[in-house]
C-alpha cells in the first residue's frame, strides 16, 4: 500500500498527457449529464475516516489515492478527453478537531486523465461519539471544486451520515448520503447540469503507534470507488 500512495503522489508532479474537453460543447444534454454523472462519482468528497470526533488536539494526516470507475468512457472521447475506464485521484487529506464534536476536513488533488486539478473541503458534527455500548454517528457537509477541464465546469455538493464503532486500534464504519453535482460549459448552449446521486460507503481505519491505515469503498449509482489513505491519526 505504501508503494501504490508512493506512486500516486508521484502523479501530481508529472506532466499530463490527458486532453481537457475541447470538444464537450458539442455533446447533447443528456450526453453532458452522463458525463457530469461519472466526474461526480469520482470527484466527490471521500471521507476516508470513522465518525469518531477528533478532539481539540486531534489531526488525521495522510496521502490518498482513490479510483473510481467510468461507465460513459465514450462520451469522454466524443468531449475530445481520453476513454479511461477508471478515473485515479491522489489526495493530500487532513482533517482537524474543533470544539463541540466538530472536525474540519480539507483536501487537495489530482486527476491526470483528465488534466484536473481537484479542491475539497467539509464540515463534520459528532452527533454521538463512541461509548461502551454506542457507535459514534456524524453528519458531514462538504463539497469539492475541480479546475484545469477547460470550459467544462464541474463542483459538487454532498450530505452524509457515517457511522462507527472504534474496537482497540480498528474502527470499521459505514454510511449513506446524497451527492449533488454541478456542470456547465462555457460558451455553449447547454443547461447546466444538476444531478443528483445517492451513495453508500463503508471503510475500516486502523490506527497504530506509527501510521494509520484507512480504506474505504463506495458505490454511487453505477460508479464504484476504492480509496485507501496512509498517514496519521491521534
Amino acid at each position: 500500500m505504501r508503494r501504490a500512495l508512493a506512486a500516486a503522489l508521484a502523479a501530481f508532479a508529472l506532466p499530463s498527457a490527458a486532453s481537457d474537453f475541447p470538444s464537450v460543447g458539442a455533446l447533447a444534454q443528456d450526453e453532458l449529464r452522463r458525463v457530469a454523472a461519472d466526474l461526480g462519482a469520482a470527484f466527490s468528497y471521500k471521507g476516508v475516516t470513522p465518525a469518531t470526533a477528533l478532539g481539540l488536539t486531534g489531526f488525521d494526516v495522510g496521502l490518498e489515492v482513490s479510483s473510481t470507475s467510468i461507465e460513459n468512457s465514450g462520451l469522454f472521447r466524443l468531449a475530445g478527453a481520453s476513454s479511461p475506464s477508471h478515473l485515479t485521484i491522489p489526495k493530500l487529506h487532513v482533517y482537524k478537531g474543533l470544539p463541540g464534536g466538530f472536525d474540519i476536513g480539507a483536501f487537495v488533488a489530482g486527476a491526470s486523465e483528465v488534466s484536473a486539478a481537484l479542491f475539497g473541503a467539509d464540515l463534520r458534527y459528532t452527533i454521538v461519539n463512541d461509548g461502551i455500548a454506542t457507535p459514534a454517528v456524524a453528519l458531514r457537509l462538504s463539497g469539492t471544486k475541480a479546475t484545469g477541464l477547460g470550459d467544462l465546469k464541474v463542483a459538487t455538493a454532498a450530505l452524509d451520515i457515517v457511522v462507527s464503532k472504534r474496537f482497540a486500534v480498528v474502527t470499521p464504519y459505514a454510511g449513506a448520503g446524497t451527492v449533488r453535482t454541478f456542470a456547465s460549459v462555457s460558451g455553449s448552449l447547454l443547461d447546466q447540469v444538476r444531478h443528483n446521486e445517492g451513495r453508500m460507503f463503508a471503510g475500516v481505519n486502523l490506527n497504530l503507534i506509527a501510521v494509520n491505515v484507512a480504506v474505504e469503498a463506495e458505490k454511487a449509482g453505477d460508479n464504484r470507488t476504492i480509496s485507501a489513505k496512509l498517514g496519521w491519526r491521534f
